[in-house]
């Protein structure tokens, strides 16, 4: 079972986000539950790592003061082996290079498939599972998905039109799509094939992950289209030198807000040690469109002249309850840009995202082993560094500096909540506050407040009870606060 989890983890990494248990949601019903769990698995955390700091030239921990924005960021994964060996080309097989070979299209288009991603394993008491996806495109493209597994956004590098082969299969049974993406009319569209028996067309060299198709055939609904798919790919070999850390670039992520979804994130720093952290951006609701939120969550923070230590606090939302993460982190303040850097271990960075406790023999240095072959592994290393353009002063410790006109909304706290919650917001000037709760199927559940407000930060509680005073039921439910003619909305999860 070790085996299994582990090649999911890496398999799920490599694909991107979670289109695997988009397209094949029926065959992945019929995993195990633990299985199962590491296709939904949440990205990398950078909060929940112990750092140790870079060496930096000394500092003023008052230089801090003030709130500062976030600009860019970084991080890259090194490892060090202590035996020469060669091992599977992992660029090639987390399709991020193009690999050897290529599967070729052929009829009503003709192009050739050459990046890939590959895993296989003989699981006791379920069977084997075979995971392959081949595409003309990198397959650690950046792109959110929806409900089905399409792409809602595709990546500006794309290049079209971009064909995308999916094969799973397990205990007998498989899935096999083929999704083609193109422009028509100037609108990007996508097309996804079904293929029935696409296991009988496939081998899968379970050493070298050599990818075999010998004259696949397949056709649309109404039969307008029909391809061929033929072809070898497999990755090539790297070798590794004893003593001298080598990159692992794959597993690198950016741990910021998404400039694509409008993000930010904003650094407070107070001078009694506490401070805030707050992200926002649009996000898109399906009854009530693009709207603005807010997310803010508390820290307090302690500096030397050389290092800072901040501590997060949040709520956890899988758990059920208040935690805090740690993260020291070297910094540096040139010409008002706050310049942040650690070096982490990897292994203790991933922590409890992708282990179970009951694993007791899941070791981090085996997941790379028996995904790409490495041996003898010494250490891995996660180098970090971030930017932030300092904005402006903060008058008193918890006081947010809005400029006339401004408003803030932070998330409701706590959420998932039961009995209440509480709605956080900040007025830069006074007018006209109307803040109402309503289902998410738009029906308007409560009105907690209706009128006038003066600057400065309020709250407001919900009891989980509409106008009539009735308890409501487990759900989705949003906030919908209007200030001075414009709407900003707030998500909770009522939990019972």
């Amino acid at each position: 079972m070790k085996q299994i989890i582990i090649t999911i983890t890496f398999i799920s990494m490599c694909f991107g986000e979670n289109n695997i248990a988009n397209l094949f949601k029926d065959q992945i019903q019929n995993f195990p539950q633990e299985i199962q769990q590491q296709f939904s698995k949440k990205a990398l955390s950078w909060k929940n790592i112990p750092g140790k700091p870079f060496n930096r030239s000394m500092m003023d921990p008052s230089d801090l003061l003030g709130e500062w924005v976030h600009e860019d960021e970084g991080s890259t994964v090194w490892m060090t082996v202590g035996t020469d060996q060669t091992i599977l080309n992992f660029m090639q097989l987390s399709g991020m290079e193009p690999a050897e070979g290529g599967v070729g299209i052929s009829g009503s288009a003709v192009d050739t498939m050459d990046f890939m991603v590959a895993g296989f394993v003989d699981v006791y008491g379920y069977g084997e599972i075979v995971i392959v996806q081949l595409s003309n495109n990198p397959l650690n493209m950046e792109g959110d998905y929806d409900d089905y597994g399409y792409y809602d956004d595709f990546p500006e590098d794309l290049e079209l039109p971009m064909y995308m082969f999916m094969h799973i299969s397990s205990m007998g049974s498989g899935s096999t799509v083929f999704v083609i993406a193109d422009t028509v009319d100037g609108e990007l569209v996508e097309y996804l094939y079904g293929i029935e028996n696409g296991a009988d067309y496939i081998t899968i060299d379970t050493t070298t992950m050599r990818v075999d198709i010998s004259a696949l055939t397949f056709a649309s609904e109404n039969g307008d289209t029909s391809f061929t798919l033929n072809g070898t790919l497999a990755p090539g070999t790297v070798d590794l030198v004893a003593g001298t850390p080598f990159e692992m670039p794959f597993l690198s992520d950016d741990f910021g807000p998404d400039p694509g979804d409008d993000e930010t994130m904003t650094w407070q720093f107070f001078e009694d040690g506490t401070g805030l952290e707050i992200w926002s951006g649009i996000e898109e609701d399906y009854y009530y469109g693009y709207y603005e939120y807010s997310d803010t969550s508390e820290i307090e923070w302690s500096a030397t002249d050389d290092s800072i230590t901040l501590i997060f606090m949040y709520y956890d939302d899988y758990y059920g309850y208040e935690e805090s993460d740690t993260i020291s982190l070297a910094y540096e303040v040139t010409d008002d840009m706050l310049s942040l850097s650690s070096e982490f271990d990897f292994c203790e960075m991933m922590g409890d995202d992708y282990y179970y406790y009951y694993y007791d023999s899941l070791n981090c240095y085996d997941m790379f082993e028996m995904q790409f072959g490495i041996t003898d592994i010494q250490d891995i290393t996660l180098d970090f560094w971030m930017e932030m353009s300092y904005s402006g002063p903060l008058a008193i410790a918890g006081e947010i500096g809005l400029q006339p006109g401004q408003f803030k909304l932070h998330q409701a706290y706590p959420n998932p909540f039961n009995p209440t919650t509480t709605l956080k917001y900040e007025m830069g000037s006074a007018g006209p506050v109307s803040i109402n709760v309503f289902d998410v199927s738009g029906h308007k559940i409560r009105s907690l407040y209706n009128g006038i407000q003066i600057p400065g930060q309020h709250e407001v509680r919900w009891d989980a009870k509409n106008d009539n005073g009735r308890s409501m039921s487990s759900g989705v439910y949003l906030f919908k606060v209007n200030v001075n003619g414009k709407t900003h909305t707030a998500k909770t999860l009522l939990l019972k």
